[in-house]
């Protein structure tokens, strides 16, 4: 099994015992869900979905979309119905109330900000802007080839979007970067693997007691960042 699903199989049951309500609920909530969205996806569908998109997307991001799609599940049972959207909860960042993208919602920003990243004035100013960043962007990415056009968006707030890099040969792991508003874009994390392991150890926390302020839940959620990607 890979480091990311064994984390998955971590959260998941976390989630069930703390008792997570699934999607449906939560959505009834907020205003319905999108049917066109499946909680999760089939290898095929994934390869449908990104035809068109010009590089691979890391493996470990593929290996999340196949269980959670902008969703994670709760429990590890193999006889519950992981057709239903009532087994999973949603993926939300912490001290956030934004979700990850469903891959379909992911294809489409992908779409939107590729060809405007493109222009040689953006494109020219991001390669500026990640070189004096202090969260400094890898070297190696930033003179690799099409860099802009391989920075796909999995997550968004209200100042940027998270992103992870995509490659001609697929990769196991991309570093997850922050690409703000005024195209400055910085480092997060080495891995999505590293990410989902933070999410973890707050959702761990968060059981215990005293349970944990904003301070240190915003310190566990960082604190890998400087972890070596995919061996936390």
């Amino acid at each position: 099994m890979s480091t990311i699903n064994s984390v998955i199989d971590k959260i998941a049951i976390l989630a069930e015992q703390s008792g997570y309500i699934g999607c449906l609920e939560y959505w009834s909530v907020c205003g319905g869900y999108n049917p066109d969205y499946p909680p999760r996806l089939s290898v095929e569908q994934i390869q449908e979905l990104t035809h068109d998109y010009p590089f691979h997307l890391p493996l470990e991001l593929c290996e999340l979309y196949q269980r959670g799609n902008s969703c994670l599940p709760i429990g590890v049972n193999p006889n519950k119905n992981w057709d239903s959207f009532d087994s999973y909860f949603p993926f939300e960042f912490p001290l956030s109330d934004d979700v990850f993208f469903p891959l379909g919602e992911a294809i489409n920003q992908y779409r939107s900000i590729a060809s405007w990243l493109n222009k040689d004035e953006h494109k020219s100013r991001l390669l500026i802007n990640a070189n004096n960043s202090q969260q400094k962007v890898p070297s190696s990415l930033l003179n690799s080839k099409s860099f802009s056009s391989r920075l796909f968006p999995i997550y968004s707030t209200e100042n940027g979007l998270y992103v992870v890099v995509g490659n001609e040969k697929q990769q196991e792991t991309s570093p997850i970067l922050f690409l703000w508003e005024d195209l400055v874009i910085s480092m997060e994390w080495p891995s999505l693997t590293c990410m989902m392991l933070g999410m973890a150890e707050i959702m761990e926390r968060k059981m215990q007691s005293p349970k944990p302020n904003g301070y240190e839940i915003e310190a566990i959620w960082h604190k890998y960042a400087a972890a070596e990607s995919g061996n936390p």
